[in-house]
């Protein structure tokens, strides 16, 4: 996986759009967490998996014990001076946030707040996300745009409005779904 796709966003956009189509079908949890723990221990971490597991996990309501492992990790990269590892989980982890609703979470990390990352795609996209959420379609229009020039450096370009209505779409089914997550958490 090249880190032109990883940072075009694409993969992130992809997991959005594919969101729906899992259906809630059963994983083996168990083997998931042990993977993502592994996945996170290895000197060179493959970001593409770890983004599949963490989908998974996603999709079985695992996202917590996802999380907890991705902040251990994060804090151990930070510690040993691993700005890029760091950078690509903090990236995951802000993913999640957003998965799980925790918008404010997300727009705190620091992935996010700063422009180290200033070629990666998905800071404009998870920025797009939380704005349409939010409710702010003029701001999530702005870093849609800056979403699609940014993913123009690393991909061929397509067309703004077809597909901003089709992430529009699957950001208001993701919505209504963390919306009744949240709701049967609270039951």
């Amino acid at each position: 996986m090249s880190f032109a796709a990883l940072h075009g966003g694409q993969l992130a956009f992809e997991r959005l759009v594919d969101y729906h189509n899992h259906g809630g079908k059963p994983t083996n949890v168990e083997a998931d967490i042990q993977q993502l723990k592994d996945l996170l221990g290895d000197e060179h971490p493959r970001f593409k998996e770890l983004q599949r597991v963490l989908g998974r996990l996603e999709m079985s309501r695992k996202e917590d014990e996802a999380m907890e492992e991705l902040k251990k990790a994060l804090e151990k990269a930070r510690k040993e001076v691993k700005s890029h590892e760091a950078y690509e989980i903090e990236m995951l982890l802000a993913e999640m946030y957003i998965y799980k609703g925790d918008l404010q979470k997300a727009l705190d990390c620091k992935c996010l707040r700063e422009d180290e990352g200033a070629s990666d795609a998905r800071r404009p996209l998870y920025k797009a996300i939380i704005s349409l959420m939010n409710q702010k379609e003029q701001e999530a229009r702005t870093n849609w745009k800056d979403f699609k020039e940014i993913q123009h450096m690393t991909v061929p370009p397509s067309f703004y409005e077809e597909e901003f209505t089709e992430f529009k779409n699957a950001v208001n089914l993701l919505k209504q779904d963390v919306g009744a997550a949240t709701q049967g958490k609270r039951k």
